[in-house]
């Protein structure tokens, strides 16, 4: 029976999130709060190191290619081996190993695909990267889209694993920096033109026609980011810019007072995020989600990522 990209993922991920991530109910204000927190037991750092370990090979390739390299070569047999096999590959050979964003841009995107049931990559950032460096591109840490019968949403992420201060204190930055229009507008001409999907042909064809367009006819920066807004507001494109937030925080004493521990965090992020003003300026509707995820060792399965690294050819 031929296998589905939903269903491959379900199995081999999913079954393992819901196992070890607990989900608390959200709280909003401004902006939207989600904590979320793993099992107080004595292996769950392990099994979180694990999960990601294994989520690795989603992240990094594109649904067709999983699908079909499973398919050629039984691809998902073994996801450790996968994992090695793409930081082979495709992943960027980043210089100080300790402050490898890798962990949290995982995490994000294992966020956005078990929490976001119909989210579909926008672009594979990993497939993108210079051949030597394999430096991937900047800015978004994920770049995904839903579509539905009334909107299509891109989901434009951003991502944080370490101390908690540099998480909170980096995604306000972020948020600062990477919304503005001219930002946002390099990254859409961007996408339409490497895009990892045919569902969004109508769209993305549009955005290249606009850009094409601009060349053409000797546009400046301004008009041919006002034609892109233009057209996006007319075809019903909202944004959703998921935060990853994960950081150290050894709450996981006592699993009677868990729930109020994650509580308090929340809380904690909230009071600081919610009181930002932030310099979003793309002129479309747009929510910010904070995923909130305090962790008992990010440098214990940090290092587990790099023990991985090592060990790929």
């Amino acid at each position: 029976m031929k296998k589905d990209y939903k269903t491959l993922f379900n199995n081999l991920i999913t079954s393992k999130i819901d196992k070890l991530i607990i989900k608390y109910d959200s709280k909003k204000d401004n902006y939207t709060y989600q904590g979320f927190s793993h099992l107080c037991d004595s292996t769950s750092l392990d099994e979180l190191s694990n999960l990601v370990i294994d989520d690795i090979v989603f992240y990094t390739f594109s649904e067709d290619e999983i699908l079909e390299y499973d398919n050629k070569f039984n691809f998902l047999d073994d996801l450790r081996s996968a994992a090695k096999y793409a930081y082979a590959q495709r992943l960027p050979q980043r210089k100080n190993e300790k402050t490898d964003g890798l962990l949290g841009e995982v995490l994000l995107d294992l966020f956005i695909q078990r929490y976001s049931l119909n989210a579909k990559k926008l672009v594979v950032r990993a497939k993108h990267t210079e051949i030597k460096s394999r430096q991937e591109i900047t800015g978004y840490d994920a770049l995904y889209f839903t579509k539905n019968k009334d909107e299509i949403s891109f989901w434009l992420g951003q991502a944080k694993a370490g101390e908690k201060e540099y998480c909170k204190q980096s995604i306000s930055k972020d948020l600062n920096e990477k919304y503005k229009k001219e930002y946002f507008a390099n990254t859409a001409f961007y996408i339409a033109d490497k895009r990892d999907t045919n569902e969004l042909d109508d769209i993305l064809v549009g955005i290249n026609k606009i850009c094409f367009e601009a060349q053409k006819n000797n546009m400046d920066a301004k008009q041919k980011i006002n034609n892109l807004f233009l057209f996006l507001k007319r075809n019903n494109i909202k944004i959703k810019i998921p935060c990853m937030i994960a950081y150290t925080k050894d709450i996981y004493n006592d699993e009677f007072k868990l729930k109020q521990k994650v509580e308090q965090e929340v809380d904690s992020i909230m009071k600081y995020m919610d009181k930002i003003s932030y310099s979003i300026d793309i002129k479309l509707e747009y929510e910010i989600l904070f995923w909130i995820l305090p962790v008992k060792s990010v440098s214990y399965i940090r290092n587990k990522l790099i023990d991985l690294k090592k060990e790929a050819i």
